[in-house]
C-alpha cells in the first residue's frame, strides 16, 4: 500500500456512488489500473477472528452520516466521506463534515475522492493519508482487504452495484463475523438512507460463476465493486 497525499488523488478515476451510473466504463476496463494505490493486494489480518467489532473493540461511537432528503438524495459518496474521516480521526464529527459536502457540492451522483480531496485541500491542508482502493471485479482478496483495513482502525467504505441497472452506493464498515461453517463473512455497516444510527449487517458471499463478492440479505443480489480505506490521522 502506498502513502499518498489526497491533493494529488486522481479524481476522474470511477468511483460514483448514488444510484446513478455505475461508472466502470464497461466490464473489460482494469479499474486497479487507473486507481492510484490499487495495484498492491497485500494485507495483514491473516488470522481472523470470529467476531470483530471495531466501534467495540475502541470504545468509540462509529460514525453514521444519514441523508435527509433536502438537497443530498443522491449524496451517499459525500455521507460515506464523511464517515472516513470522522471515524479515521481526521474531523471531530461525522454530519459537520457532510454538511461542508452539502454546501460545496450538488445533490447529484458523484465521487468519495472529490469529498476527501476536497476536504484534505481545504480543510487540513498538507495532509499526507494512505488511500487505498480495491476493484472488486478483478480481486478475489477484496474481503481480506476490508478485514485488513478494519482491524488496522482505518476508516473502509466499499461501493456496492447491482448487476446491469446502473445503481451504485456507498456503505461505511466497520466490522465482520466470520461464519466458519461458509467460510463466508457478515459485514457490519452502517447506511445513509436507513435515516438512523444504526448498525446492520449483510453476508458476503463469492460468487465463482461471476467471480466477484456478492451481498446477501439486505441488498440481496448486488456485489461489491471496491473498497477504500483511509489511515488514521
Amino acid at each position: 500500500m502506498k502513502n499518498l497525499p489526497i491533493v494529488v488523488v486522481c479524481l476522474f478515476v470511477f468511483i460514483i456512488g448514488c444510484y446513478s451510473d455505475s461508472g466502470d466504463g464497461g466490464d473489460n476496463i482494469d479499474a486497479d489500473s487507473l486507481i492510484p494505490g490499487a495495484g498492491v493486494e497485500d494485507y495483514s489480518a491473516l488470522d481472523y477472528e470470529a467476531e470483530f467489532k471495531l466501534w467495540e473493540q475502541q470504545q468509540t461511537p462509529f460514525a453514521d452520516a444519514d441523508k435527509t432528503g433536502q438537497g443530498d438524495s443522491n449524496m451517499c459518496w459525500a455521507a460515506v466521506a464523511a464517515n472516513l474521516i470522522a471515524w479515521a480521526g481526521w474531523a471531530a464529527d461525522e454530519d459537520d463534515t457532510f454538511g461542508v459536502f452539502k454546501d460545496r457540492f450538488d445533490d447529484k451522483a458523484g465521487y468519495v475522492y472529490d469529498a476527501l480531496g476536497y476536504y484534505f485541500t481545504d480543510y487540513v491542508p498538507g495532509v499526507d493519508a494512505e488511500m487505498v482502493a480495491v476493484r472488486e471485479s478483478r480481486s478475489h482478496k477484496l474481503l481480506d482487504f476490508i478485514v485488513s483495513a478494519v482491524h488496522e482502525g482505518k476508516g473502509v467504505a466499499v461501493k456496492i452495484a447491482y448487476p446491469g441497472k446502473e445503481i451504485g452506493h456507498f456503505l461505511s464498515i466497520y466490522g465482520y463475523r466470520y461464519l466458519a461453517e461458509e467460510d463466508n463473512f457478515m459485514l457490519y455497516f452502517t447506511d445513509s438512507d436507513d435515516g438512523l444510527h444504526l448498525m446492520r449487517q449483510f453476508k458476503a458471499e463469492w460468487n465463482d460463476d461471476n467471480e466477484r463478492w456478492e451481498t446477501r440479505d439486505l441488498y440481496n443480489g448486488y456485489y461489491f465493486d471496491y473498497a477504500i480505506a483511509l489511515a488514521r490521522s
